[in-house]
């Protein structure tokens, strides 16, 4: 009742060693199956011991000790002379967790990703390290696309942003990613569109591509801008226009208010919404300065540009008597 996957395992001892539960075990077949060729062989090579983490109890890990045995398969043109028998629900090649161990874990990881994942393992008595939850999150195999579905969400991510992007395809309505697209190209979402019919409502952002690609790989569905980016290009524009308008909500100057009179003009737009100067134009007048600097002290051009890191034309723009083409 409280080991059901151990049903395939004859039981010769549960051992309490204070820091965990040991249980040690053996197969009950007397025959196991090659991998290899699958021919059965009873012939026994010989045997080993070895130990399988599962599943806590009370808190604490539990351990598996199996009396594995190694079989000498029968076929003669099989690559593999001997083989070891698996606990069938139990134990897997290679693998030092129980099949259902595994399973849990790659579940929890699918749900909360790698670190989140192995502190709640942690505090089940099951410690795991947060990139083993990811390696077995990326061994599960891909669940079968064979359709869109009806409301077909489409974006783009980075893969290195501001230079390399991909394009993930999801159900707009549960929210659930079904596929991944190596680019964000027109004909890339086109042939996925082809080869998996059915979308009725194709929700996008607002790219040219995804809309050609759209209307060549599903001309019958509506194509309709999603909210989220409806809203963030309704308040990038209306954080610009805020503060391209920001010196209308300050008061006039006094007539007789020199001090006013003498201050400097702001650029109209250098100003966010909370009226504070933006980055680029800080980071533009101390770029300004820095090059005005190194020229006066008489440092060459090159020398410049490898200091600060700035393009050729950028450096002579600031050089009196030079104009940009």
């Amino acid at each position: 009742m409280l080991f059901p996957h151990l049903r395939g395992l004859r039981v010769a001892q549960v051992e309490d060693t204070g820091d965990a539960v040991v249980i040690r075990a053996c197969c009950r077949a007397a025959q196991a199956q090659c991998p290899a060729c699958g021919a059965v062989s009873s012939r026994v090579h010989g045997g080993y011991g070895r130990v399988v983490a599962d599943g806590a109890a009370g808190g604490r890990p539990v351990l598996i000790a199996l009396s594995v045995r190694r079989f000498r398969c029968p076929e003669p043109s099989c690559p593999k002379v001997t083989f070891a028998e698996q606990a069938g629900g139990v134990s897997a090649r290679y693998r030092r967790r129980s099949v259902p161990l595994l399973g849990m874990l790659a579940g929890f990881g699918l749900e909360l990703a790698g670190r989140a994942a192995a502190r709640l393992a942690g505090t089940l008595g099951v410690p795991v390290h947060s990139s083993t939850v990811l390696r077995l999150v990326m061994a599960l195999p891909d669940p079968p696309v064979t359709a869109a579905p009806a409301v077909t969400g489409v974006d783009d991510f980075a893969l290195r942003k501001g230079r390399v992007y991909g394009t993930v395809i999801a159900d707009a309505e549960s929210g659930k990613a079904l596929d991944l697209l190596p680019d964000r190209e027109a004909a890339t979402l086109q042939e996925w569109l082809k080869a998996h019919p059915g979308a009725e409502v194709i929700c996008r952002d607002r790219a040219g591509a995804y809309a050609e690609g759209a209307r060549g790989g599903a001309p019958t569905a509506t194509q309709v801008a999603d909210r989220w980016h409806l809203w963030h290009n309704l308040g990038e524009y209306a954080e610009k226009t805020v503060a391209r308008h920001r010196g209308c909500l300050k008061d006039q100057p006094a007539a007789g208010d020199a001090g006013d009179q003498d201050a400097p003009a702001v650029p109209d737009g250098s100003l966010d919404v909370c009226g504070r100067e933006r980055q680029l134009a800080v980071r533009t007048r101390e770029r300004y300065a820095e090059i005005r600097e190194r020229l006066d002290a008489g440092q060459p051009e090159a020398a410049i540009r490898r200091a600060t890191g700035l393009d050729r034309r950028t450096v002579q723009v600031v050089r009196p008597g030079r104009q940009r083409r």
